[in-house]
């Protein structure tokens, strides 16, 4: 039996609960990542599809900079933009070390009440054994949010950069406008 296979039959339904939380986290990672990428280079006046959204902001600025209320909502709601999906990533990477808890504590309540008929020498093995296949949750759920921490992290710090750069394109237009 694979090692994969192995940790799903041991870990039961938790694994597969991990394995979700997994793929939903790394989706959203790796969306948030596309949206806070650099712009590269002056804006155009043609939208590209997928394009950064500060790239976008740029554009739709100077499309509005006579215009300081719509500005300042284009601004708004760019900031919104550039936080999106950071609570879900921040409450995947939460979820995931509670299942894995939730699995131990499920294999470890599976394997005292197994052990109710057996006797002295046997139940030591049992023990062990049983031990051993509850903290697989637990290793698969930190296995899951240690490196989530860690892209939250560079995120939030890729949209602090972004924040400037809205910043930055915010003060070249009032310079332009004085």
């Amino acid at each position: 039996m694979s090692g994969v296979a192995w940790v799903f039959e041991q870990g039961g339904w938790v694994s597969y609960a991990l394995a979700v939380v997994s793929v939903l986290l790394w989706s959203a990672v790796i969306l948030r990542a596309l949206a806070l990428r650099p712009s590269s280079g002056e804006p155009s006046n043609v939208p590209a599809r997928g394009e950064p959204i500060i790239a976008h902001f740029a554009r739709k600025a100077h499309q509005h900079k006579d215009a300081p209320g719509r500005l300042d909502h284009l601004a708004q709601r760019t900031l919104r933009q550039l936080g999106s999906l950071r609570g879900v990533i921040k409450t995947l990477v939460a979820v995931a070390p509670l299942l894995g808890l939730l699995g131990t504590v499920i294999g470890m309540v599976e394997m005292f009440g197994s052990m109710q008929g057996t006797l002295g020498g046997e139940g030591k093995a049992t023990v062990a054994g049983g031990i051993s296949t509850a903290l697989i949750t637990t290793q698969l759920g930190l296995v899951i949010a240690a490196p989530g921490l860690i892209a939250s992290y560079f995120l939030a710090r890729q949209q602090l950069r972004r924040e400037r750069d809205l910043q930055g394109v915010l003060h070249s237009l009032q310079q332009a406008a004085s």
